[in-house]
């Protein structure tokens, strides 16, 4: 290179907290929020605003509520058309106590959009604080399932009790479906039916012969894509006078 010739020195901006806007100078100090999103990231695939968005860890437990500021398409990270690339790198594992909040929350967005389409709004809206809330049995069963990626951002949750729901009956060989539900950004990907598969074997593995399942009227296809039959419609009786139209549905497993 000749001392004549110009060399284009890129200006950098500094990195700020979103929230207090404070220059961020130690990386380390810091957490980025594509932390979330490191497989996409390394690959490339990531979304617009990601790499520029930084908080310090104080700031981000203290304002994070779960409201991003991009379109609800980049939810988890992913540009449009990446999507199933991120659904099939999701691991399944057991939930624990400690995802309670992560999966109620997304258990409301999933069950909002799903709801709406069967039922009325004023009964939605009296509906989801109620359907959208775990028994603490079902965090601690361990046949209680999520879908994950490796930062413990959860796209779906499924599983199975012995207990029958409401009532904690238990009959002998009899399983219930629990809380299946996938986050609206990455339904059609198939992450239900893998959670599906995965408490059969393990249904099958404790010697249990029946599936029961109490579906909302928005989720009868789905159950019925699953090998489910449709036995008789019921009427769930929520409490405070709410009453949620259902089917009762069975499979041998």
């Amino acid at each position: 290179m000749d001392e004549d010739d110009d060399i284009e020195i890129e200006h950098i901006e500094p990195y700020s907290c979103v929230y207090c806007s404070e220059i961020i100078e130690d990386e380390t100090a810091a957490v980025t929020l594509t932390a979330t999103w490191m497989p996409h990231w390394r690959a490339q695939k990531f979304a617009p605003l990601a790499q520029d968005f930084w908080a310090h860890s104080a700031c981000l437990q203290k304002n994070w509520h779960g409201s991003w500021p991009w379109e609800p398409h980049v939810l988890y990270g992913v540009d449009s058309g990446d999507e199933r690339d991120y659904a099939e790198s999701l691991t399944l594992s057991v939930a624990r106590p400690e995802d309670r909040a992560e999966i109620e929350d997304m258990l409301e967005l999933a069950f909002e959009e799903g709801l709406h389409r069967a039922y009325g709004s004023d009964l939605v809206e009296d509906l989801l604080p109620l359907v959208s809330v775990l028994e603490p049995s079902q965090l601690t069963s361990g046949t209680f399932y999520v879908m994950a990626d490796m930062d413990g951002q959860i796209a779906a949750s499924g599983g199975f009790s012995r207990d029958m729901p409401g009532s904690g009956e238990i009959i002998e060989g009899v399983a219930h479906i629990r809380s299946f539900a996938t986050h609206p950004d990455f339904a059609g990907y198939g992450l239900g039916r893998r959670l599906f598969e995965h408490c059969l074997k393990e249904a099958k593995a404790q010697g249990l012969r029946e599936f029961v399942c109490f579906s909302g009227l928005n989720a009868e296809g789905f159950y019925a894509n699953l090998g489910f039959k449709k036995e008789n419609a019921i009427e769930i009786h929520m409490g405070e006078g709410l009453i949620l139209p259902a089917v009762l549905m069975r499979r041998l497993i």
